[in-house]
């Protein structure tokens, strides 16, 4: 009898195993499906210069003997 319910209960474990897996690959195949779709359709970023972006108190700074004075 209790080789019986230990088959039952190593059947059971392996079916919920075999549930828990594919509910993390349909969740899986759901968040990829759902980013390819976002990054479909947002607009591609704008191009950065090499040297990076510039602030505004950078734009109003000039050099003058080494230091940065304000103009």
């Amino acid at each position: 009898m209790s080789s019986v319910a230990r088959e039952r209960v190593r059947d059971l474990q392996a079916e919920a195993a075999v549930a828990r897996r594919a509910g993390i690959a349909r969740r899986a195949r759901e968040f990829w499906q759902e980013r390819a779709l976002v990054l479909a359709t947002r607009p591609a970023r704008r191009r950065v210069a090499a040297r990076g972006p510039r602030s505004a108190a950078q734009g109003r700074c000039v050099e003058s003997r080494g230091t940065v004075q304000a103009r």
